[in-house]
């Protein structure tokens, strides 16, 4: 009885001794995945500061800001977040004051370890997709480290993905990496995957699997104008809508046109518009 008991207690000892190390490995668990993606990917995550001019009756207001960017193209292309850089949709803009501008002037891109940054225009919009474009106006010595959207994946729900983006001045702009599960997967407005969780990346940051494939980039999509006026503005239209990953797929067609309106040389940002002509006619009515 005695060796029987001795057995059974050697037995609930050797039980606790394994659920006490997967415990431990439990506390103690590392994602092999974000040192990995902050290695190999962390190059091509830059940081795009500059100063954002608003204009609206008449005054100016100038803002030091900085977002963050992802290298594109070996030559110094960079893609960030439109509104980010000043650009609105369709529907923003029904909430702006009528000849309100955002413009950004004095851009610079800070690669790696550089504060300085090297200067670039802005040479692309996308304000659809929540999507803009600058170039790093001078050659480099050797190519930037970028991303290829198009040989990116897809994902499906329940898939565990990847943020990249790096911190504030505050905490030296040092890479950071953050992981959420795909919680749907949309068809309308267009496809879109997303989260089950707020990502805690801002606008402009690529997604990666766990293969360190680019999957997209998140966006920001509003409703259309109708639509936010018919669930009776930004309140009601809000289920679900906000942060947002546009698939990488699209984002390559995407940069495949902002290539093209780049190549064509035209203005990027347009004067804002003015008040209605008959709107001037019924002020200059009420001024006689």
């Amino acid at each position: 009885m005695l060796g029987s008991f001795k057995s059974v207690r050697s037995l609930f000892a050797s039980f606790a001794v394994l659920a006490a190390c997967a415990a431990s490995v439990a506390r103690a668990g590392v994602d092999p995945v974000f040192a990995k993606l902050t290695e190999a990917k962390s190059p091509a995550i830059v940081t795009i500061k500059f100063v954002l001019k608003i204009s609206m009756g008449g005054s100016d207001e100038e803002r030091e800001t900085e977002i963050a960017g992802v290298m594109i193209e070996p030559d110094g292309m960079v893609m960030a977040s439109n509104l980010q850089l000043g650009g609105v949709s369709e529907a923003m803009r029904s909430f702006m004051a009528q000849g309100m501008s955002m413009t950004p002037k004095d851009i610079k891109v800070m690669v790696g370890e550089d504060t300085d940054g090297v200067e670039a225009k802005l040479v692309a919009r996308d304000s659809e997709l929540d999507l803009a474009w600058v170039q790093i106006s001078k050659k480099p010595d050797k190519p930037y480290a970028s991303i290829d959207f198009s040989a990116g994946s897809k994902a499906v729900q329940g898939q565990t993905l990847y943020s990249m983006e790096r911190l504030g001045k505050f905490f030296d702009r040092v890479p950071s990496v953050n992981s959420f599960e795909v919680g749907a997967i949309v068809a309308k407005p267009r496809r879109l995957f997303v989260p089950s969780e707020r990502i805690g990346a801002g606008l402009g940051t690529p997604i990666f699997s766990s293969d360190m494939t680019v999957v997209g980039v998140t966006v920001l999509q509003l409703p259309s104008k109708e639509e936010l006026e018919a669930e009776q503005g930004m309140m009601g239209a809000s289920r679900g809508v906000g942060e947002v990953i546009l698939p990488a797929e699209d984002v390559a067609s995407a940069i495949k046109k902002a290539k093209e309106a780049a190549a064509s040389g035209k203005p990027v940002d347009e004067p804002a518009p003015a008040a209605d002509a008959d709107e001037k006619k019924e002020e200059m009515k009420e001024d006689k």
